[in-house]
């Protein structure tokens, strides 16, 4: 993980890391079924789809955070 500043989202650079974050906050135990479909992602379209649902997680709690491409 990698915090550039307050005001810079956090950068994270593997889906690993994001379940991490998401096991960090105070708010995990609304992220669970996020987590479950996460480490489930074991195909390039399962993972494309995780991802975007971390996103869309992140923006909807606005969570300063981004994972990287």
């Amino acid at each position: 993980m990698h915090v550039r500043s307050v005001s810079t989202p956090v950068v994270l650079r593997s889906m690993g890391e994001a379940v991490d974050f998401l096991r960090a906050l105070p708010i995990a135990e609304h992220a669970g079924m996020l987590i479950e479909v996460i480490e489930a992602a074991d195909a390039p379209e399962l993972e494309r789809r995780a991802r975007l649902a971390f996103e869309t997680f992140a923006s909807a709690m606005r969570i300063p955070v981004r994972l990287a491409s």
